[in-house]
């Protein structure tokens, strides 16, 4: 019965706010539709590799592209705004530990910045060294490179979303660890599977080479040890 009420309230109070949602997410979608173009230029002029070209298959198809853009720009903002206010409601609700604005903030501050690296580690390192094998294996076929333009933003996209996402296990870990959903011993004693696990995860989103497939998975390893040495001292 508890749990209807709280899934009642959080329902109740979303609707209440629905209409600031689509404001806010109008706002956003029009901002970064706006910029999308000169985006999609700036990725294309430093990722795109050497003797490769892109074409549209489509008459709509940049505009799609700038639409899917501000799309999912506008949706990742929102849903951080309705997890604060969940969590807000599940909080007053249960017995979940107070955590005050400023704590709010800093964890969302800390949040944005994770997702930052991993969207610099993407774009600086990773995907420049993973076009240029693709684009190498390509050639070494004797067959010319041509990326539908969705096709290659796509990728790109995907490879940096998936990275931003990835560096924000630190912050997860030390969240479960503060609300005591897990411990170091079980963090220790899984970190084998983990480690299986990032693997896994990288062979499904990476190309099929083992150097794409490290780069994804040995900051995820990285990530993992900082975070468990961090939560041995907060």
């Amino acid at each position: 019965m508890a749990k209807n009420s709280v899934y009642d309230d959080i329902i109740g109070k979303l609707r209440g706010r629905i209409w600031i949602y689509g404001l806010i997410s109008f706002a956003i979608f029009c901002l970064v539709f706006e910029y999308a173009a000169k985006l999609i230029e700036l990725l294309g002029s430093e990722l795109l590799p050497e003797g490769a070209s892109l074409i549209t298959l489509s008459p709509a198809e940049f505009f799609i592209l700038k639409m899917k853009i501000a799309g999912y720009a506008s949706i990742s903002v929102i849903f951080l705004i309705a997890i604060i206010h969940i969590w807000r409601i599940v909080r007053s609700r249960t017995l979940l530990p107070e955590i005050g604005i400023g704590r709010l903030i800093g964890v969302f501050l800390f949040s944005i910045i994770l997702f930052a690296l991993g969207t610099i580690y993407s774009l600086e390192l990773m995907l420049p060294l993973v076009l240029e094998y693709l684009h190498g294996d390509t050639a070494d076929a004797g067959l010319s490179t041509t990326y539908s333009l969705s096709a290659f933003y796509h990728f790109i996209f995907l490879l940096t979303f998936s990275l931003g996402l990835g560096f924000q296990l630190p912050l997860v870990i030390v969240l479960m660890l503060k609300l005591e959903l897990t411990d170091i011993e079980q963090l220790t004693k899984y970190r084998r599977h983990l480690i299986v696990a990032f693997f896994v995860i990288a062979a499904i989103i990476t190309p099929p080479d083992v150097i794409s497939q490290f780069l994804l998975a040995i900051p995820l390893m990285i990530l993992y040890e900082i975070s468990i040495l961090v939560g041995k001292f907060s």
